[in-house]
C-alpha cells in the first residue's frame, strides 16, 4: 500500500494571551519540502517558561528525526527512543530560571508501517474522514477527563468545568533534570484517500465543537481554505491557539513489500503494509509505570474534588 499526503497547512497564534507558548513543528503555515512529522506542543509554567518548554521539545523532534528513514516502520522503541532524547534535552533547559515548566505533545508520523499518533496532556489529534465522521481522537490527559472517566461529571458538565485547563499529565523534569512522562501512542493502519488528520493545542479544542470540525472539513472547499475557516473559528480564542491539517491525497493497494519516497514539494508519498490497530502507553523508561504520574497528580487534587464523588 502506498499513501501520498497533500500539501499541510498549519497555523500558530497567540490568542487574548499575553505571550505565545505554543510551538509547532514544521514552524510553517505552508511547509515545503516537508517531512512525514507533525508535533504541536502546548508549554505551561508562565511567561517565557511554557515557550521554552514547547520550543525545546519540538526542537529535539525535529533535530532526533532528521535523519529516520521513513521507508521502515517507525516502532514502539523509535518512538521511547526519540521522547527519551527530547526528555534528555528538556531536563538540559529546565535549569534554575526555568523551573516548574512544563509541555504537552501531539505528535503524528506516516512511515513503513501506516500512522503514529502519540500525545501528551490535552493537545489533541482526529483522524477524520468526512463522510464517517471521527475515526480517533486523543484522550485528554486532564482533570475534567478524569473526573468523567470515574463518573464523577458527566460530559455536559465537563464542558463548562472551571478547571478545565487543568491537566494530569505533561513533559515536565524533575528537580534532578530527569524526565519520565508517558505518552499514550496510537497505531493506525486503516487508512484512506480523502482522510485527515488533525493536531491541536487546547485553544482551537475549546474553540470549536468536534461537530463543527467535521463540518469544515466537509466543505467543498479547499485544504487552504478550510484552514483558515479553522482559524476564524479561533479567532476570539483567549488562549494560544495552535493547529496542523495533513490530508491524505491516494492510497494504493499492492502486494509489494519495497517502500519508496516521493520528497516532490507539496506531497510525500510512503508504502506500507496494514497491521492490526493497537494502542499502547510508551515512556522513555518501560520500568516506569506510565499512570503514577497522573495518579500523584490526582492525589495532591483529592480533597478539593471529593465533593464530586458524595
Amino acid at each position: 500500500m502506498r499513501i501520498t499526503l497533500n500539501q499541510p497547512y498549519s497555523f500558530c497564534r497567540q490568542g487574548k494571551r499575553k505571550n505565545q507558548e505554543d510551538s509547532r513543528f514544521p514552524d510553517e503555515d505552508k511547509p515545503e519540502g516537508f517531512a512525514p512529522f507533525f508535533l504541536v506542543c502546548d508549554g505551561v509554567g508562565g511567561y517565557e517558561k511554557g515557550e521554552v518548554a514547547s520550543g525545546t521539545v519540538c526542537k529535539a523532534f525535529a533535530n532526533g528525526l532528521r535523519d529516520t528513514d521513513w521507508n521502515k516502520e517507525f516502532t514502539d522503541d523509535d518512538f521511547r527512543k526519540i521522547l527519551a532524547h527530547a526528555g534528555k534535552m528538556f531536563g538540559k533547559a529546565a535549569n534554575a530560571d526555568n523551573v516548574g515548566m512544563g509541555t504537552t505533545l501531539a505528535f503524528v508520523c506516516f512511515h513503513a508501517g501506516g500512522c503514529l499518533a502519540a500525545h501528551i496532556g490535552d493537545s489533541r489529534i482526529y483522524h477524520i474522514r468526512p463522510d464517517a465522521g471521527i475515526l480517533y481522537r486523543s484522550d485528554d490527559h486532564s482533570l475534567v477527563n478524569a473526573l468523567v472517566h470515574a463518573g464523577n461529571l458527566t460530559p455536559d458538565e465537563a464542558a463548562n468545568h472551571p478547571d478545565t485547563h487543568v491537566i494530569t499529565r505533561c513533559m515536565e523534569a524533575d528537580k534532578g533534570g530527569q524526565v519520565h512522562t508517558a505518552a499514550t501512542a496510537m497505531h493506525i493502519q486503516a487508512i484512506q484517500a480523502g482522510a485527515y488528520f488533525f493536531l491541536c493545542s487546547d485553544g482551537v479544542s475549546e474553540s470549536m465543537t468536534d461537530e463543527a470540525l467535521v463540518n469544515v472539513l466537509s466543505m467543498p472547499l479547499t485544504d487552504k481554505e478550510k484552514m483558515a475557516n479553522i482559524a476564524a473559528l479561533c479567532r476570539d480564542s483567549h488562549d494560544n491557539n495552535t493547529a496542523c491539517l495533513i490530508s491524505i491525497a491516494t492510497v494504493e493497494n499492492g502486494d509489494s513489500n519495497a517502500c519508496d519516497m516521493d520528497t516532490a514539494p507539496g506531497n510525500h508519498t510512503i508504502a506500507f503494509r496494514k497491521k492490526p490497530a493497537q494502542a499502547c502507553e510508551i515512556t522513555p523508561n518501560p520500568d516506569i509505570h506510565p499512570a503514577s504520574q497522573a495518579i500523584k497528580f490526582i492525589k495532591k487534587l483529592i480533597g478539593k474534588y471529593f465533593v464530586y464523588g458524595s
